[in-house]
Order: structure tokens, then C-alpha cells, then sequence
């Protein structure tokens, strides 16, 4: 009786430690998916001309201050 009750507690142990990993992965799943998706334009923003690349900071610029309202 008190092996089978070591084994479900350990058991809730094992699902609540997977129920926990699953969570994290999923909440960290959407940031992941956003930084991949942004490295190639990292290395382009390398290569453009240097008036491509002031107006590219420029726009990154006003979406700056546009969403982050002083």
C-alpha cells in the first residue's frame, strides 16, 4: 500500500515537472519563432547603402516613439 503511494506521488511529481516544461516551452515557443524570423533581416540591414539603412533607422525610429508614447 505505501509502495503504491510512492509511486502515484512520484508519479504527480514526474507529470507536474513535464506540465511545467510544456508550459514554459509554449510560453517562450512565440519569441523564439520572432527571433529567427528577424535574424536574416539582421544580416541585410549589413548590406544596404547607407541611405537605405538612415531611413530603415529612421522608421524604426518613429514605430519607436509611436508605441512608446512619452
Amino acid at each position: 500500500m505505501l509502495d503504491r503511494v510512492i509511486e502515484l506521488l512520484s508519479q504527480t511529481r514526474t507529470l507536474r515537472a513535464l506540465l511545467d516544461f510544456c508550459t514554459i516551452v509554449m510560453r517562450l515557443l512565440p519569441a523564439l519563432v520572432v527571433v529567427i524570423a528577424l535574424v536574416p533581416s539582421f544580416f541585410a540591414f549589413a548590406f544596404i547603402s547607407a541611405g537605405a539603412r538612415r531611413s530603415v533607422l529612421e522608421i524604426v525610429d518613429r514605430l519607436t516613439k509611436w508605441t512608446l508614447a512619452r
